[in-house]
């Protein structure tokens, strides 16, 4: 099998409803985490821990879901090869905000680990790429249009 546009597109598809379900997975099972202590591989994770971590995960879920979500949709555009459609860019515009909403969320989460802070940092970097791209597919869409009118 040669990899194609098309290939990418399935795999990107389908990479994006996998971490939907995995992470409604979690969302599910955390709760019974907190029922006792367990180990994953050599690390011990006790209870405390976990339920620090709930409300985090719970109010990050809303804006990475909200850009998975938007993700899905996007990739359908492109697999259907609607690209530069003012949709599109409403999708990237949804995307770029979830991650700074995300950033936000991890923001306000790193007074329990330094780490939410570096997570902040890169999901506010990944929202001002995506800004970006949404302003380069906006201007994409108006010279689309344009050239449509051209005779």
């Amino acid at each position: 099998m040669s990899w194609s546009k098309d290939s990418s597109l399935v795999l990107s598809q389908a990479s994006t409803r996998i971490v939907m379900a995995l992470g409604a997975l979690l969302a599910v099972a955390l709760p019974f985490l907190c029922m006792g202590d367990f180990f994953i591989g050599r690390a011990f994770i006790a209870t405390e821990n976990i339920l620090y971590l709930m409300p985090v995960y719970y109010a990050f879920c809303i804006p990475a879901y909200t850009a998975l979500f938007a993700l899905d949709r996007l990739l359908a555009a492109v697999k259907r090869s609607e690209v530069f459609t003012a949709q599109n860019v409403r999708y990237l515009r949804i995307i770029s905000w979830a991650c700074i909403a995300a950033a936000i969320v991890l923001l306000i989460s790193s007074f329990i680990s330094i780490t939410f802070f570096a997570l902040a940092i890169l999901a506010t970097f990944f929202g001002i790429i995506l800004r970006v791209v949404k302003n380069l597919f906006a201007a994409a869409v108006v010279l689309k249009t344009e050239n449509e009118l051209t005779i």
